[in-house]
């Protein structure tokens, strides 16, 4: 049943129903038509081939829509129904595997994964940046933020770490200090927040390679609001340099109920919780970067924070 997730009905329509990131492409293709009009458009990873409609319709004159899921059995259907077949053109295959034939005017690619980089499409795009996109062409988006924040969030640890301690009655203590080792996908509240946010990464896809995808940094965190560290949080923006009117995607925490993403934000918990105190910087390392999975399936994430008095 699991086999090919990404052609399984109900989680495309997860994926995109109510989606922050679905309103996000809609807005910018439309409002930026003239990039599209008459021109010829890659869609990686096209899923059902929403992305490739939208382009279309924005008047591209050919669109390529490319998916190594099984999914695009159902985006020739959905294509040939919205009567597209005509320009939108969908092949099965990877970036290494296909011929377009021709170099393409934009790249659309919902390539984004969690903390940015974890399991994201990120190689793949710049392989077909590489391969196809002319000198002058866009990706869309094509920059993008990560930022690193301190906050406090004992309930959300009790939830998810701390309850090994007491399992039916039994004590399962020894499987803490793996949970508290895996990253977890939230939704932070901007109350709960203890420090500005740090950037940590800053990518432009125009020009970035695959070494930039390696995290290996100093860091720097200013407390706002004194309280116990209980966790590191990760949240990252996505934007559109050529926009004629800009637009931002943003998993900021501080969006609350309004932030309505497949992402959210990545937490790492603190094993030993510390106050930090108003008006102190805290000081560090962050490293994060691939394993021996050159896709990004795999990583490895590490925070060090000392405490440097004003």
């Amino acid at each position: 049943f699991r086999y090919d997730d990404n052609a399984h009905v109900e989680n495309m329509r997860s994926r995109q129903k109510d989606q922050q990131h679905m309103h996000y492409f809609q807005t910018t293709i439309e409002e930026n038509k003239h990039l599209f009009a008459g021109r010829t458009i890659l869609v990686l990873s096209c899923g059902t081939g929403t992305l490739a409609l939208m382009a279309a319709r924005a008047d591209a004159a050919r669109v390529y829509a490319v998916d190594q899921s099984n999914v695009t059995d159902y985006a020739r259907l959905v294509v040939k129904e919205n009567h597209y077949e005509h320009v939108i053109s969908v092949l099965h295959g990877s970036v290494a595997t296909i011929e377009l034939g021709q170099r393409v005017d934009g790249i659309i690619c919902n390539w984004m994964g969690h903390c940015l980089l974890y399991e994201s499409q990120l190689v793949q795009l710049l392989e077909a940046r590489d391969r196809w996109l002319k000198p002058n062409g866009f990706i869309l988006p094509d920059v993008a933020s990560l930022y690193l924040l301190g906050a406090e969030e004992q309930l959300l640890k009790n939830e998810r770490c701390n309850w090994w301690l007491d399992v039916y009655g039994f004590n399962m203590k020894a499987l803490r200090c793996y949970a508290l080792a895996e990253p977890r996908y939230a939704r932070i509240k901007g109350d709960r927040l203890l420090t500005l946010a740090h950037k940590v990464l800053s990518l432009d896809l125009k020009t970035a390679r695959v070494d930039d995808l390696k995290i290996e940094r100093n860091i720097r965190l200013q407390v706002q609001h004194e309280g116990y560290l209980e966790c590191f949080v990760l949240y990252f923006d996505v934007a559109f340099s050529r926009a004629h009117i800009p637009h931002k995607l943003s998993c900021n925490p501080w969006l609350g109920d309004r932030l309505k993403s497949l992402w959210l934000q990545t937490v790492l918990f603190v094993e030993r919780p510390f106050v930090m105190r108003r008006g102190h910087d805290y000081v560090g390392r962050l490293v994060f970067k691939p394993l021996s999975d050159p896709h990004l399936h795999e990583m490895q994430m590490e925070i060090e924070l000392t405490e440097h008095s004003p």
